[in-house]
């Protein structure tokens, strides 16, 4: 089941973005970790569709690309694009201090 999460950018329009299915197994492999604790508690409460508040946004970024380094000092294969388009969204939300929605599948 995937997650989809929206911020507001205006009075109409929508960021979007999405955590697939396709890499939920990327993030389980953190799970727990105590070096990620907003992405542990994304994980475990994505499918309580829970809002993101800015602060917290903030720390998922600054997490992703934490979490990509460290795949990276690994030399482990990973969904670089996938990664890069959440630390965006994330970070995006953080910028503008809006608040994130989420509805998962």
């Amino acid at each position: 089941m995937s997650l989809d999460m929206y911020y507001k950018i205006g009075m109409i329009r929508k960021r979007r973005c999405q955590i697939s299915d396709e890499i939920l197994p990327t993030f389980y492999q953190i799970h727990d970790n105590v070096n990620f604790p907003q992405l542990t508690w994304l994980i475990d409460n994505l499918y309580d569709n829970p809002q993101i508040q800015p602060e917290t946004a903030r720390a998922l970024a600054n997490e992703v690309v934490a979490f990509e380094k460290l795949i990276l000092s690994l030399h482990l294969p990973f969904p670089r694009l996938a990664l890069q388009k959440i630390h965006t969204f994330f970070e995006g939300a953080a910028t503008s201090q809006q608040i994130i929605y989420t509805s998962s599948d």
